[in-house]
């Protein structure tokens, strides 16, 4: 057992932050510290888990196991203390606590800036990191690393907790003057071009090619991209195809350059959530952020979409 004397508060902020930063001088300038002292500490938490937690491969710093069981462990630790330092319930004003918001491009440029000009209002010495949902997002947010996501809910997300917000419907996006531009869409030339994919955000391509493959057909991906914008770009110079959620693209079809179709083929129903980890249900500190975030996009965003 490890004796509670030897550790205080201070080491488990810095080992908060080199398991985050996976290198000294970041999780120095994480916690306003030299990069000696950190290195200091990092010698005391070595000796105290007996076990290195940072080691180094292929010229990177890498996590040991025990270091990776420890992040999501400590994650809640810290987040207790916080809860527990907190007289007469949580004070915004007060509390330094620090969230990673996970979402996509359009969310970060179009949705969250009112939001988070917000909350910043209110709690003015919280820190926000604003990171992209992928594919590795969601065991992120298993080990503690990620506080919230503003994504679709997906079948993987059912032990989650969430908040629901608008549901949306798939469209195909084309440049203007593409060759199906004055066509109907329908499978046999919704397969006949190629597909640029947004890869940020939940896993949204799979409702097509499943639904394709229902039909015995595909579609061939020319492009995975994880920015709307980028794709939007690179869609305007190709024959490319893009199927988005509607509200995307009432957003992002600025003028006469795109155009939308209606899809040949049914999709399910998108449902837009902000979604995060069961351990912080109660977490007082994390409540009054995801309900002032609730409240601030079902209250601006366009068409109550909130994606994706």
């Amino acid at each position: 057992m490890i004796n509670l004397q030897r550790i205080n508060l201070n080491l488990l902020l810095s080992l908060q932050y080199l398991l985050q930063e996976q290198q000294v001088t970041a999780a120095a300038q994480r916690q306003y510290i030299t990069q000696s002292a950190m290195s200091k500490n990092l010698a005391k938490l070595r000796e105290i888990f007996a076990d290195p937690l940072l080691i180094k491969m292929d010229n990177k710093s890498q996590l040991t196991e025990k270091a990776k069981q420890l992040k999501p462990e400590l994650a809640q630790i810290l987040n207790n203390i916080d809860g527990l330092l907190m007289t007469g319930g949580f004070d915004p004003l007060q509390s330094q606590r620090e969230f990673t918001i996970a979402s996509t491009d359009y969310v970060t440029d179009y949705i969250l800036p009112a939001a988070l000009a917000h909350l910043y209002l209110h709690a003015p010495k919280i820190k926000l990191n604003l990171t992209y949902w992928d594919k590795f997002t969601l065991a992120a947010m298993e080990r503690g690393e990620i506080d919230l996501g503003a994504t679709i809910i997906r079948p993987e997300h059912k032990h989650l907790s969430y908040l629901p917000l608008e549901k949306d419907n798939y469209v195909c996006i084309m440049r203007q003057g593409h060759p199906l531009e004055n066509e109907v869409l329908t499978l046999a030339n919704y397969t006949q071009y190629p597909h640029s994919i947004i890869t940020s955000g939940a896993d949204k391509a799979s409702d097509i090619d499943v639904g394709l493959s229902a039909q015995g057909l595909f579609r061939e991906v020319a492009l995975r991209i994880p920015s709307y914008s980028s794709a939007f770009s690179i869609l305007a110079k190709t024959d490319h195809l893009l199927t988005i959620p509607n509200s995307i693209a009432d957003k992002l079809i600025i003028g006469e350059q795109f155009i939308r179709k209606a899809l040949p083929i049914k999709l399910p129903i998108l449902q837009a959530a902000i979604i995060w980890h069961p351990r912080f249900d109660h977490d007082l500190a994390h409540k009054w952020l995801r309900d002032e975030l609730y409240a601030q996009l079902t209250t601006n965003i366009p068409n109550g979409t909130a994606e994706k």
